[in-house]
């Protein structure tokens, strides 16, 4: 898939902004330009949401551990916006392309030991999307 100018730009300016890589950029670029095309904004900004409540909620799960107070709410919490931002990614990746879909599907949502990882680095670098939308930085 042929990324837009300006998302290639937004992508470089995101990682100025949060000063690292993305671990996908590609995969983040395709998300917000399915987003545009679909006009489905809202859903991408959904998943962002969710994408941060996740890495926040990890950051304090893995700081408290198993027998930490309030653990199994917050675990809970977290599996259900997990499921929540994988829903809205698969239903922005209906726009894509048959074998973009499908390279997304298998990478990140097939729920292996070697796609798990993958969706939590996707999860994070659409953190900093939020991140730079907090900043009321648009997105292009």
């Amino acid at each position: 898939m042929v990324i837009r100018p300006e998302t290639s730009e937004f992508i470089g300016n995101l990682e100025r902004h949060a000063n690292r890589k993305l671990n996908y950029p590609q995969e983040v670029a395709e998300l917000v330009d399915f987003a545009r095309q679909s006009n489905a904004i809202d859903l991408f900004d959904d998943a962002i949401f969710h994408a941060k409540f996740i890495t926040k909620s990890y950051g304090v799960m893995k700081r408290i551990g198993v027998d930490g107070d309030g653990y199994d709410k917050l675990s809970a919490e977290f599996q259900s916006s997990l499921q929540k931002v994988t829903t809205v990614l698969k239903v922005l990746l209906q726009h894509a392309p048959g074998e973009i879909g499908a390279q997304h599907e298998t990478a990140f949502f097939s729920l292996n030991q070697e796609s798990l990882p993958r969706l939590m680095s996707l999860i994070n670098d659409l953190a900093l999307v939020k991140n730079w939308r907090l900043d009321g930085k648009p997105l292009p």
